[in-house]
Formats: structure tokens, C-alpha cells, sequence
């Protein structure tokens, strides 16, 4: 990832020592990168030629690394840690990590744009459509707005997971969907495909949220305990503990219908599985999903 960048940018000496600095720290922590291998991987499925599924996986990749560099800021979240190590802002300070983080927002779209822009003119427009209500105000940057809306006690379980739909069931939408769109897939393919992405969304988040109480920083790589501090959306907090556990089967088994569903079986679509969230017990309590914010 750290590659791509550079070759996008020029020689990173071109770049402002500490711009260089920032963006060099961030790049080198890609976490999991579950959903660029995902995005990836449904690109080859759907007949999308190898240079364009790389470069629509990356994007999203890049988008979503960005999403945590502004998410962990001090106007937002406030943490101090993440994947592991201090945040950009904690290093960098607060301007140079959001302007790396816009650097690297620039690079994703440029990538997603590579990516698309081959495409016959119905798929690529409709993927433009896709990619700006999947990130825009209706999705990802909407919900990073209302979860700043303050929720001291009074969240409902309906409005938490609503939050969630927008931050983390659009980015997965994004993940599943934009490359079935650009390549061959059928309509029936992109609206499972577009459900799933929904409901593993959804299971992440209340896996998330039991992490946020539950854990402590040393289990999860990032600062914990930040919504009940911060009064930001919880399902724990909205709705107790064994709710949010049952709500969780809920969306995972759901989830595991639907990909069911798909044409060809878990043999075609084994490359989904990463994104089935699961949660082994320690102590009896819930510990650690497949992939996380910190991913």
C-alpha cells in the first residue's frame, strides 16, 4: 500500500518532511487490509481485469485508513492509540495527520476512478453513483456526524444501529458491491451482495461495541472505552449485554442465509468468509472479531 502511495505522489523526498513523516507512519500499518483482499478477490470473481480490481481494492483501503486517522482525533473520538501504536495526531500533531489523511482520501478516489473508468458508461456511472452515497453524506461521513451527536443516555438500540448502517455496513456495501458493479455482476449478485455487506456490517458493530466495553486497550490495539466516556452510540449501553449478544447471532446468522443465497456456493464465494465475524470466549466474555476498527 505504502508503494502505491509513493508512485501516486512522486519520490516521497518531494513531499514536506513532516507530511512525508505522518503519511509514512500511517502506510506502514495496514492492518488486516480485509477489505482491500476482499474487494480484490469479488473483482477477479466478477471478471474484473487484475489491474482495475487492485486498484478499486486499494482505494477503498486507502478511504478507509483515512476514515481512522480523522475518526481518532481529538474532536472526535479523542484516542490515543491505534493498531497497536500511537495514533497520527498523538505523533504528528493534529494538522499534519489531517492532511496526511487527506492525502491519502485523494489517492483512494484517484485509485477508485483507475479502477472504473474502464468500464462500459451504465456500470461506470452507476459506480459513481455508488462510491458517493456509500461515502458521502448519506453514508460513512453522515454517520460519522450523527455518531458526534451527543447520546448521553438516550440511545435506542434502532437509532445505535443506525449510526452503524452509515460508518461501517456502507464501507462493507462499498467493499462488496463496487467491484460486482464494474465487472459482470448480475442484479441478483449485487443485491445479495449489498445485504450481506449490510448485515456483516452490522454484526461487526455490535462485535465492536461489546470490544469497547468489554476489553481494554492491550486486546483490542486501540484506545478503549471511548463511547460511554464520550456518550457516542453503544449497543452494550442502549441496549445491555445479553441484547447486543443476541442481536449479533442475529445479524451473523442472517448474514450466513443470505450468502447461501449466492450463485455458486461457498466455492465460489469463499473470499467472504473473512468477513463473518467471529467472537471466541476468554474467561466467559467476548473478546476478539475476525476484523476490527483497529484492522
Amino acid at each position: 500500500m505504502a508503494g502505491s502511495f509513493a508512485n501516486g505522489m512522486g519520490p516521497m523526498q518531494r513531499v514536506e518532511p513532516r507530511l512525508a513523516a505522518a503519511l509514512g507512519d500511517i502506510l506502514a500499518r495496514p492492518g488486516s487490509m480485509v477489505r482491500a483482499v476482499t474487494a480484490y478477490l469479488v473483482g477477479i470473481e466478477m471478471g474484473v481485469a487484475e489491474e482495475a480490481a487492485r486498484a478499486v481494492a486499494c482505494g477503498i483501503e486507502y478511504l478507509h485508513t483515512a476514515s481512522l486517522v480523522f475518526d481518532d482525533l481529538p474532536a472526535m473520538d479523542d484516542a490515543r492509540t491505534r493498531r497497536g501504536a500511537a495514533c497520527p495526531h498523538v505523533v504528528h500533531g493534529e494538522a499534519v495527520a489531517m492532511l496526511a489523511a487527506l492525502a491519502i482520501i485523494n489517492r483512494g478516489y484517484a485509485m477508485i476512478w483507475q479502477g472504473i473508468r474502464r468500464s462500459a458508461p451504465e456500470r461506470r456511472e452507476f459506480a459513481g453513483e455508488w462510491v458517493d452515497a456509500r461515502l458521502g453524506t448519506r453514508g460513512v461521513i453522515g454517520g460519522q456526524a450523527f455518531d458526534l451527536s451527543g447520546w448521553r443516555g438516550e440511545q435506542s438500540a434502532a437509532e445505535v444501529s443506525e449510526v452503524a448502517a452509515r460508518k461501517t455496513g456502507d464501507l462493507l456495501r462499498l467493499t462488496l458491491v463496487l467491484p460486482a458493479i464494474i465487472g459482470r455482476g448480475t442484479d441478483r449478485e449485487i443485491q445479495l451482495l449489498d445485504r450481506i455487506g449490510m448485515l456483516r456490517g452490522l454484526a461487526y458493530q455490535a462485535a465492536d461495541d461489546l470490544k469497547d466495553v468489554l476489553c481494554n486497550g492491550n486486546e483490542t490495539g486501540k484506545t478503549a472505552g471511548r463511547d460511554e466516556e464520550l456518550g457516542r452510540p453503544n449497543l452494550i449501553l442502549a441496549e445491555g449485554f445479553q441484547a447486543t449478544l443476541r442481536r449479533f447471532k442475529r445479524l451473523r446468522q442472517m448474514g450466513d442465509r443470505l450468502q447461501g443465497r449466492l450463485p455458486g456456493g461457498d466455492d465460489r464465494w469463499g473470499m467472504l468468509s473473512p468477513l463473518r465475524v467471529t467472537l471466541p470466549t476468554s474467561s466467559g466474555l467476548i473478546l476478539q472479531p475476525m476484523i476490527s476498527t483497529a484492522s
